[in-house]
């Protein structure tokens, strides 16, 4: 029975885990971690699925396209499924707004393979915000999944299919070497401990969970980093951008511009009721780390898969890079049994 540890319980970890269960029939499975649930940097995120090819720079785009359709196909199925509401996985519309005058940067070739319904904002359209004149933009339809309730609905997959937990923290990989066959590296900003990578940056965001019922549609202003995504139990308000910034407290600074945007651009948040702000670093890598690596320690070698730096796509292109990452796991283990 082969034996797979993987390292990290995040949106990514947990995908991987579940489809290499899927993957490896009667795998010996066990999931590392020494954060969960509300604990992840998963937790915080909206969970909306945007197809871009400017989040994952350095991704050759027939890799990033293909990763984004196997996202696409597993969400899109899920909110259709018996299974939406406990997964938190549902469709949703809104607006995409640029102001810039180059070719838009969200891809459009992109858009077009994957998305059922999207299309070019009217002149019209892209006034009708108060007090902002945008120049260009979009109307899509994609999906969302959101943490709170996808993250434990992975879970729940895994224990059910036989999978193990350890909560505790890794830090040195050769403590593997011997125990597993495989190690899947799915730790997020934790690799830069782990592995001292220094391709890997701390991207600081700020958002709001608030209470607006009335709000239907999401909005982004790419710009200024503003969004306004309604979910299922709240609206997330964002955000910011800061790059290289690990500070994970609560700035008044930061809350006072990120609520001062997202009420010029819908004022009737004004009157919205503030449940919680989060404060969290994405983990982001250029390029995004998806590759098999045989490492050798001196008490012997270890087969390790690495999935991470995902940036601000972890829940959204979490599923397709898990197919690839699990598919990597397939290869590792057939490779060993070819040499007995």
């Amino acid at each position: 029975m082969p034996r797979v540890a993987v390292i990290g319980a995040g949106a990514v970890g947990l995908s991987t885990a579940v489809l290499v269960q899927r993957r490896i029939p009667g795998v010996d499975i066990t999931i590392i971690a020494d954060k969960f649930d509300k604990d992840t940097t998963s937790d915080g995120a909206a969970g909306i699925f945007r197809p871009s090819k400017n989040k994952t720079p350095g991704v050759p785009i027939p890799l990033l396209r293909q990763w984004l359709r196997d996202s696409w196909e597993h969400y899109s199925k899920l909110a259709l499924s018996p299974d939406a509401k406990d997964a938190g996985c549902f469709f949703t519309s809104g607006y995409q707004f640029y102001n810039n005058d180059d070719q838009n940067p969200f891809d459009e070739e992109l858009l077009h393979d994957i998305l059922p319904n999207y299309r070019r904002l009217s002149e019209a359209e892209l006034n009708m915000f108060p007090g902002n004149r945008y120049k260009q933009g979009w109307f899509l339809t994609t999906v969302m999944a959101e943490s709170r309730r996808y993250l434990p609905y992975l879970m729940r997959k895994f224990i059910l299919a036989g999978g193990k937990v350890e909560n505790r923290k890794v830090y040195d990989l050769k403590e593997f070497v011997g125990m597993f066959d495989v190690v899947v590296n799915c730790a997020g900003f934790g690799s830069c401990e782990l592995l001292k990578d220094n391709k890997m940056i701390p991207i600081r965001g700020h958002l709001f969970r608030v209470e607006a019922p009335w709000l239907k549609h999401f909005i982004y202003a790419m710009e200024q980093d503003t969004y306004i995504i309604p979910g299922m139990d709240n609206v997330v308000i964002g955000g910011t951008l800061q790059k290289y910034d690990t500070g994970l407290e609560h700035r008044e600074e930061d809350s006072k511009a990120v609520w001062e945007r997202a009420c010029k651009m819908v004022p009737s948040l004004q009157k919205a009721t503030v449940q919680w702000q989060w404060v969290g670093l994405r983990p982001f890598r250029e390029p995004l780390r998806l590759e098999k690596e045989l490492m050798t320690f001196p008490q012997g070698q270890l087969n390790v898969v690495h999935n991470y730096g995902h940036g601000a796509e972890g829940v959204g292109m979490s599923w397709g890079t898990a197919v690839h990452a699990s598919r990597l796991v397939t290869e590792v283990l057939q490779q060993g049994q070819a040499k007995l």
